[in-house]
Order: structure tokens, then sequence, then C-alpha cells
């Protein structure tokens, strides 16, 4: 492994949490690997390869709630993922059982176990207020345990491209983190957190470039890139001149001098970029949770669990 690098091993074990989790990793059920899926919902856990947190007659459990019920499940957790060299872990942190579960499931991953780990997660949309600040602490958490965290702000690309549906918005960023899924085997790997962008339209390379950008610029907050790999699908039959032009006008772009970019040109059928920045400091996603500026160590133990499904209190009776 290099210095800010990682080098990954088989066996590997890609695990989708919540709904969002196990569709974008069904699209990959030919792949070569192992999965496990983990819900609240069991008619979402057709695979046997599974785990489901029975949160019992809760019909609407809290995300605190719903953690609870899945110390019960802690042990079946690790030795389902004990014999794993590498853990590729896959949610949104728009849905409650992605808030709630991810984090507790990097930690078995990282803290318990000590698997190198991978998550790939999903942000909520700015519009959704009642997520935004517990996303924000499921994301600190899930990048504590994790030696790679991809982050793909779902509000960044809707803020480009205004006139599609939430649900349409989702679609094309489920995709994105499909499309950088596959590229594993092929980048680089960069410790840290890093950002996604990606646009799956079917216009100009520069074009396309100038939505990744933008998109980039709206989520990074006060943080610095380090690095950068711009990946370019279906420009083999472009003109070098032409590619050199859009490195030379994406370098110009990015900001800071510690900015280390390369540029990755594939076949494909379809015109579909992806912008991969490796990030130091705070992001805007630190801003959806006000606490954050409080030092570490003046903050509540994590690991102490925050909900009990069973709590009987023993109080007395006033007369």
């Amino acid at each position: 492994m290099s210095e800010d690098g990682i080098e990954l091993r088989k066996p590997v074990l890609l695990i989708g949490i919540g709904k969002i989790g196990k569709d974008i990793l069904s699209n990959l059920k030919n792949a070569e690997h192992d999965f496990l899926f983990i819900d609240t919902l069991i008619e979402e856990l057709e695979d046997s390869n599974s785990v489901h947190i029975d949160c019992k007659s809760w019909i609407n459990p809290s995300i605190y709630k719903i953690r609870s019920f899945l110390e019960f499940h802690k042990e079946e957790i690790s030795v389902k993922l004990s014999k794993y060299q590498t853990i590729i872990l896959v949610t949104s942190l728009g849905e409650k059982t992605g808030i709630a579960i991810a984090p507790m499931v990097s930690h078995i991953a990282k803290g318990i176990l000590n698997k190198r780990i991978i998550s790939f997660v999903t942000m909520p949309f700015g519009h959704e207020k009642d997520r935004l600040f517990q996303a924000s602490i499921s994301l600190k958490r899930i990048s504590l345990n994790s030696d790679i965290n991809f982050v793909v702000d779902n509000d960044a690309y809707l803020e480009i491209n205004p006139y599609l549906t939430v649900e349409a918005c989702s679609k094309i960023t489920n995709e994105i983190v499909l499309n950088t899924i596959k590229l594993i085997p092929e980048i680089a790997l960069t410790l840290g957190t890093s950002i996604v962008s990606g646009t799956l339209k079917e216009n100009s390379i520069e074009v396309g470039v100038k939505d990744l950008i933008a998109q980039l610029y709206s989520s990074l907050g006060t943080s610095t890139i380090t690095k950068s790999i711009l990946y370019v699908n279906g420009a083999r039959n472009e003109p070098i001149g032409r590619l050199n032009q859009i490195l030379s006008n994406y370098q110009n772009s990015m900001e800071g001098d510690a900015n280390e970019i390369s540029f990755v040109v594939s076949d494909s059928s379809r015109n579909n970029m992806h912008l991969i920045a490796s990030i130091k400091g705070r992001t805007k996603f630190d801003s959806y949770d006000p606490l954050n500026l409080i030092p570490d160590e003046n903050i509540l133990d994590w690991d102490i669990p925050e909900s009990h499904p069973n709590i009987d209190l023993p109080l007395p009776l006033i007369d």
C-alpha cells in the first residue's frame, strides 16, 4: 500500500443496506463477489444471504430504536463478515434505515473485525430537512470507520438539473454509485473521503465537465481538493488535441495547488463522465450538524446505545 493509497484483497463482500443499497447492488449480482443485504423490511430481503433487523411490533421505529434492535444482530453480522478481507458497504443516508444501520455495520467491520472497508453513500436532498442532521452524524461515523468513503450528493446533482424529479435524480445518482463501484479495480484508491460527481447525459464532453465541476463545488464547503480523477467514457475516437484542451480547461477550473489531477479516457457507447475528488477539511455536509464544531473529546460516546428496545423504568407512583 502506498503512503496515501490502499490495495484491496479478496475475498470481497458487498453489503447493501436499506432498499436503495440493495437496489444498487442487485445490478451487480453476476459479479464474482459475495453479497449481504440488511434491512428492517423483510419483504426487501429476497436473497438468502441477508439479515433482517426485526423491529417487533414497532410500525415506525425511530433511527435510535432501529439501532437498538440491531444490537441483537451484531454477532450474526460479525460472523457473516469475518471470512472476508474487504468489505464494500453501499447505502443511502436519505433513508432512515441507512442512517440507522450503516454506521453500526461499518463499526463492526472496522472497529471490531479490522477489515478493509470502502463505503459508498448517497446524501439526502436539501429539502429533506428531517434527514439532514442525522445523515451528517451517520456520514461522520461511517467516514471514521472506512478506509475510503465515496460520497454522492443528490442535492448537488439536482441543483444543476432542476428540471428533474426527485425520483429521476435518485435513479441517476444511484447509477453513478454503481458505475463508481465498477471502477474500483481500475483506479488508484486514495484513503479518506472522496466526493463523486457524475453525468449520464448525452451531451458534449465540455458541457459534461462543467456539470461535474459544478456538482463538486456545490458539495465542497470549506474543504480542499487533494487529488482528482476525471473519467470520460466513450471518447476514444475524439482527437487528441481536443482532449488535451478539455484537460487544460479542467485543470484551470480546479482550485488548490495541492490538487493532483488525472484524466482517463475509456471505450463506451455512452458519453457518461465521472469526477472523483479526494478532499480534506469540512464539507457542506458538516454544516447539516450544528454540533460538529464541538471537539470530539467533548461529545458523547458513540458506542453507547442511544435507545433500548425494552425500557422498563421503575418509576414510583406518587399519590
